[in-house]
């Protein structure tokens, strides 16, 4: 049979590890008869979120969409027990909301067991944290209304229109202007931001009050008008100039400026959003701060405007300039880019309504913060709006790289996780300097310095039973049981065998 696959039918793609179910043969998320016939082909959808909802059924299975083999600890790797996985900067993060998923699972009793990411960090974001988990084997139903009307359509990241990154949206060393109609309900949100807490820029509303930020990496530079725009139609427009000067405008008028610490230095890594900053924070302020309200007409320019450009934009709907990196008008319902470079989006969980000019995007936000990052363990972290329910969640003192199920027993194995994340990027982004020598602690431990720990734990209750200490570290996915015995293969090339 695997030589009918390989020689006759196998298709394009990455070959992995074939599992079967007894009714067919798996290779990732690609299904395959006894014959070797393909049987469906990938993808179902070109949306996000609708290509990783496909996931309940009969055909669930464990996959892994890098392969089972892959032990990189890479931020967008895991497995997941369903059907499909979205790749791309809105996508990576979507099956977890839909399917039981994670770093490492296994399935048996009713149930599957993981060690995965925590649901408020399925979303772009620069810190992770991670739990063990025991959750339904098949993957949940969606409601009927999930996604729409701000119901949950921007995942983690909120209502937004999201635009992935390309060469032409490469802010390095440039000046910068962006602009915006924007009428607002609540006193805080983002209009629009690019990039991180490394490099980047945005647009936002704090008490009410416009702000337009620049991060580079000497830090974060803020200018904020004086006066609150909350209600009615406003247009807000930042300038980044080549000399460093920022300025920001309030319906053709100039409210602040100030000088930036530099210009933006790098390409950032996030992507670009519209009515949120669903990935990681570009100022002080808790993603995704999403957007209570309607944005039209927003551009995108990398030169910087003049005041009588500007004011003549805003009195009679004059274009800044024909060479608009992007240029949103909504009036579609898309978030289509009519500039020169077709820079399209997407959008989820917004609403078409009047805008200042034909249609604009209404979006809805949840009651957040507007406050620095929390940790991870504070009650104000919104988690996201996964439908994956666990039957038990506990955090556990490893990163986890082998596990078998075996008897009333789920057995882990790792290296310490001493950190954190959320804890030690906060301590980095304010220049803590015990910061580095946590980081550092970490490293060592995850490079075997610490050795590893081999826990029991109680699969009905999530509570670990028993622990043995290792000098060193387990080989990934390297553990395995049979006889009453545990077997476990490490890095070093040791195979040891655990009994009563």
């Amino acid at each position: 049979m695997q030589e009918k696959l390989q020689i006759l039918q196998m298709p394009v793609g990455l070959p992995d590890i074939l599992s079967s179910d007894g009714r067919h043969v798996f290779m990732k998320s690609q299904k395959f008869d006894f014959e070797g016939n393909r049987l469906e082909i990938g993808p179902n959808s070109g949306d996000f979120a609708t290509q990783a909802s496909k996931q309940r059924g009969e055909d669930a299975h464990i996959f892994a969409p890098m392969g089972f083999l892959d032990d990189t600890w890479f931020h967008r790797s895991y497995w997941v027990l369903g059907q499909s996985f979205a790749g791309g900067h809105g996508g990576y993060y979507q099956a977890g909301r839909f399917a039981p998923s994670g770093r490492i699972l296994v399935k048996g009793n009713g149930y599957v067991y993981g060690y995965g990411r925590k649901p408020q960090y399925l979303r772009w974001t620069t810190v992770l944290e991670h739990q063990l988990f025991s959750a339904e084997q098949n993957p949940p139903e969606i409601p009927k209304n999930f996604g729409k009307k701000g119901g949950g359509g921007g995942g983690a990241t909120g209502p937004s229109a999201s635009f992935p990154n390309s060469p032409s949206l490469n802010p390095t060393g440039k000046p910068i202007t962006v602009e915006a109609w924007v009428t607002s309900t609540k006193p805080q949100g983002v209009i629009i931001a690019r990039g991180g807490p490394s490099a980047g820029f945005a647009m936002t509303l704090k008490a009410g009050k416009p702000q337009f930020m620049v991060r580079s990496e000497d830090g974060l530079s803020t200018v904020e008008g004086p006066k609150r725009i909350v209600g009615g139609w406003h247009h807000v427009v930042g300038v980044l100039d080549a000399d460093k000067t920022m300025r920001l405008y309030v319906d053709g008028e100039l409210v602040a400026n100030g000088k930036s610490l530099g210009l933006i230095h790098t390409d950032p890594a996030q992507g670009m959003d519209i009515g949120a900053d669903g990935q990681s924070a570009v100022g002080e302020y808790t993603s995704p701060m999403t957007w209570s309200g309607a944005i039209d007409e927003v551009r995108l320019y990398y030169q910087a405007a003049t005041s009588e450009q500007i004011a003549k934009r805003y009195n009679d709907g004059s274009e800044i300039s024909p060479d608009a990196v992007l240029a949103v008008s909504f009036d579609d319902g898309t978030a289509r880019d009519h500039g020169l470079h077709r820079n399209n989006g997407t959008i989820e969980g917004g609403k078409l309504v009047e805008g200042k000019f034909g249609k604009a995007i209404q979006f809805t936000a949840a009651n957040q913060g507007a406050g620095k990052k929390q940790a991870a363990n504070n009650d104000n972290v919104k988690p996201s709006d996964s439908l994956v329910k666990p039957k038990w969640a506990k955090d556990v003192p490893v990163y986890v790289r082998g596990m078998v199920l075996a008897g009333n027993n789920l057995f882990i194995v790792g290296p310490p996780d001493t950190i954190n994340e959320e804890e030690t990027f906060q301590k980095l982004s304010e220049s803590d300097p015990e910061v580095q020598t946590l980081l550092d602690a970490q490293d060592a431990a995850l490079l075997g310095k610490d050795g590893a720990s081999l826990l029991a734990v109680n699969i009905d209750t999530g509570e670990i039973e028993n622990e043995i200490k290792l000098e060193t570290l387990p080989a990934w996915d390297g553990l395995a049981g049979a006889n009453g015995s545990l077997f476990l293969s490490t890095l070093d090339g040791s195979v040891m065998c655990f009994g009563k």
